[in-house]
């Protein structure tokens, strides 16, 4: 919706700072139409009460946001240790460097990466392959 949409449909007029949190109140309704937000907005919209928290529901998306950004970083660098693990497992024939890999990333994303980076193939990787295969 908007900032003119709003105006029309409450007869309200707002600056565009305040049309802001107006704004992210709707969008934080998905499954309300214009027209009804609009009118519960008039009846109840520009108290204290919802104002405060709008406020809160924004502080709690910015939170989220970082911590969804956090991680996505640990997944990657979670990632990098796998594929590190399997190096070293292959390098070194350490099946437990290997199981730690298949731990993080599960055995499919071990052997789609041995596949992919061409590392050799051992006889549990040949036999998932064989198995999934069918």
């Amino acid at each position: 919706m908007t900032q003119k949409e709003f105006t029309e449909r409450t007869g309200l007029t707002v600056t565009e700072e305040e049309y802001k949190s107006i704004e992210q109140m709707y969008m934080a309704v998905p499954d309300m139409d214009k027209d009804e937000f609009c009118m519960l907005y008039k009846r109840v919209g520009d108290n204290a009460l919802t104002i405060a928290l709008a406020g809160r529901v924004r502080l709690l998306e910015g939170m989220l946001e970082e911590r969804n950004n956090e991680a996505e970083d640990c997944h990657g660098k979670l990632n990098d240790i796998a594929e590190f693990l399997i190096g070293k497992a292959c390098a070194h024939d350490d099946t437990d460097l290997y199981t730690q890999a298949i731990a993080i990333l599960g055995q499919r994303a071990v052997v789609v990466y041995k596949v992919r980076t061409r590392l050799p193939l051992w006889k549990e990787d040949r036999d998932y392959i064989k198995n999934n295969l069918k």
